[in-house]
């Protein structure tokens, strides 16, 4: 396999190609997995403690071999930071056009260093790239930068697509976001904050060339395969006129949501449903990338006469708000109009911010307001005026989004790296200990979902190697009670889809760690394997499209240790950098407070955490005492090297 990596210099100018060995991609699949090799083996020379804010940071963006192949799987594009928000392993995946342009440009993956004198964006054209003057682009938003770069750049040899940070980047808010195309967001970590400290506001790229192919007729009958696959799949057909907005009936069957800050779990008022916003505000489906077989992805334009609400945003059109984003708003701000839910997906995009860790932090002052913890002097202190901080109140809530990137007035400057850092701040400041509202898992990240009865989700939240996260090892296993995927990863055993007991919950974590570390490597979409996990297994199903496209042939056994070593780094990384057993934890709210509705009501985490923490760690072969990674563990998935440098930062555990 043939693959070209720029590294950019911002400080000194200096850019130069690299051809990427074969032998990277045999022991790193490629997409994340190479990333992460790549931001290791940076900080191998620089300093790990480094600000990560700092010149010393680095930026890598890459996309695995399957992308723009038309393998029909869909495309996701990776980037890889030290994290701003949570100084821990940072990184972040979108789809859209802009990946696989970036490989018919000529390239796999960018590694950006240093920080430039002025503004600038990158722009990359068929092999060519060169460093542009940006200062015309500064103070834009990220839909505003794209299609000035769109104008500028002109249609040939195609038109232009783009990664871009918005004001909140700009302002180096610690959960600023990247945006693809000004309508995929890579969200999490604070991706925004590294460009916008190394003053690069775009990269740009226009490419017309091919991606060679290992054995050509091999993909074309696998992706022919896929396509009926996917064709035959009855849920594919509601995933494409709801996408990721299903998971509204459910959650709210089965108590998942968050409300107010996870005073609640499940959505207040009768509007805000899947049926309700496929009725009102669905005009078509669309794929975000041309390599993809499903179209989940749709977009709306707001009539104004859809509700009373609506009549303000009249005109507005934006890609469908997915879950998260939905939860966000419905969930964790209590905003009960579709209007307004998806208005906050376009503002938060257009700002370029993380509306995960955002809504937490406005809800968790909304909260300290809602109980009287704060006088209204307190709130004019934080907001430089009177603020009302009322739930569901769309003026409100997009002030305190203006006050958080733009870091204009104390609440900004407390709360700019996510609710954590922010109750923290805020705690001390008072002489007051808040932290029992702020909402946090792993490294300080928030997450807008119900936590306390589901115990590998909590789980999940506690060891994602970037902060609290559902990705990382998601699955359908607890949720879904799906007890035949439980015999399938267990050898016959049911314990993983029982929600009563702690059996097998650690070990799901780390075995779906595993297979998403792969989907992520392949640079494709995770969706179709989540609609059918059993069949699109990524170490079975995916395994002969990758070796048609490398030639790197290899066992479902072989690629899920591929799976297991990719995590085994980004573990190395964050052990690099001090954490330890103590780090992987959850906030008091999810460890201690009952739920008092929904399915489960009284579940606290407190009662399977550390059972499940000590069964994640055994499936590891992790130290369950401290947490780190051991010599015999490494030395079997041939990380010996890795084990050195754990071994003298004092970062591996005792023999």
């Amino acid at each position: 396999m043939e693959s070209r990596l720029l590294r950019v210099d911002l400080t000194t100018g200096e850019m130069r190609d690299e051809l990427l060995p074969h032998a990277l991609f045999e022991r790193w699949i490629g997409g994340s997995g190479v990333n992460n090799w790549i931001m290791w083996e940076h900080f191998l020379t620089h300093d790990i403690d480094c600000d990560p804010r700092g010149p010393d940071n680095i930026f890598v963006f890459g996309v695995g071999p399957l992308a723009g192949t038309g393998a029909g799987s869909g495309v996701k594009g990776r980037i890889t930071f030290k994290s701003p928000c949570y100084g821990i392993f940072g990184d972040s995946a979108a789809g859209g056009k802009f990946p696989y342009m970036v490989r018919f440009a000529g390239y796999d993956h960018i590694a950006i260093t240093g920080k430039a004198p002025a503004p600038v964006y990158l722009y990359i054209c068929d092999g060519n790239a060169v460093i542009c003057d940006a200062r015309h682009l500064w103070g834009k938003n990220s839909a505003e930068t794209h299609e000035m770069l769109r104008h500028e750049l002109g249609d040939y040899p195609s038109a232009a697509h783009t990664l871009t940070i918005g004001l909140a980047g700009e302002n180096q808010a610690g959960i600023a976001s990247v945006v693809s195309d000004a309508s995929r967001i890579h969200a999490r970590g604070g991706g925004g904050a590294v460009l916008g400290s190394k003053n690069l506001k775009a990269i740009a790229v226009q490419g017309s060339g091919g991606i060679k192919i290992h054995n050509p007729p091999g993909l074309l009958k696998w992706s022919d395969g896929f396509r009926q696959k996917i064709d035959s799949n009855e849920a594919i057909y509601g995933f494409k006129r709801r996408g990721t907005l299903g998971a509204v009936e459910m959650y709210q069957h089965i108590g998942g949501h968050f409300w107010r800050n996870n005073q609640g779990c499940l959505f207040r008022g009768e509007e805000v449903r899947s049926d309700n916003w496929v009725k009102k505000y669905h005009k078509y489906s669309e794929v975000c990338s041309a390599d993809c077989f499903i179209a989940c992805d749709g977009r709306y334009k707001i009539d104004g006469t859809e509700s009373e609400k609506s009549k303000k945003y009249a005109g507005e059109t934006f890609r469908r708000p997915e879950y998260l984003t939905t939860a966000s708003a419905a969930g964790a701000l209590d905003v009960r109009d579709w209007s307004e839910v998806a208005h906050w997906g376009k503002v938060t995009n257009d700002y370029g911010i993380d509306n995960q860790d955002l809504s937490c932090a406005i809800s968790f002052v909304m909260e300290l307001k809602q109980k009287n913890l704060i006088s209204a002097h307190d709130v004019a202190e934080l907001f430089g005026k009177q603020q009302r901080l009322e739930w569901g109140n769309m003026e409100d809530i997009e002030a305190l989004l203006r006050n958080v990137s733009l870091r204009d007035n104390l609440f900004g400057q407390l709360f700019h790296d996510g609710p954590y850092w922010g109750a923290l701040r805020y705690s001390e400041m008072k002489g007051q200990n808040f932290m029992k509202y702020a909402i946090y898992g792993k490294g300080g990240a928030a997450f807008t979902e119900e936590m306390r009865p589901f115990p590998t989700w909590m789980n999940n939240m506690a060891v994602a190697s970037r902060g609290a996260d559902h990705l990382k090892g998601i699955g359908l296993i607890e949720k879904f009670q799906r007890r035949d995927l439980s015999k399938r990863y267990f050898n016959g055993r049911t314990e993983a889809a029982d929600l009563s007991i702690p059996d097998l919950k650690g070990a799901s974590t780390a075995l779906l760690e595993n297979q998403v570390a792969l989907i992520n490597s392949y640079g494709v979409c995770l969706f179709h394997w989540m609609l059918d996990p059993a069949g699109f297994a990524p170490e079975e199903y995916y395994g002969p499209a990758y070796a048609n496209i490398t030639g790197i042939s290899r066992t479902p056994q072989e690629l899920m240790q591929n799976g297991e070593r990719i995590c085994n780094l980004e573990k190395a990384f964050n052990s690099r950098l001090g954490l330890r057993r103590e780090h992987d934890t959850i906030c008091e709210r999810w460890m201690h407070e009952p739920t008092t509705e929904g399915m489960y009501p009284g579940k606290v985490a407190a009662d399977m955490f550390e059972t499940v923490l000590d069964e994640y760690y055994e499936w590891r072969g992790w130290d369950k005492t401290t947490g780190l990674q051991t010599q015999s563990k490494l030395t079997e998935l041939g990380m010996g090297d890795v084990a050195e440098v754990l071994a003298a930062d004092g970062a591996l555990a005792r023999a």
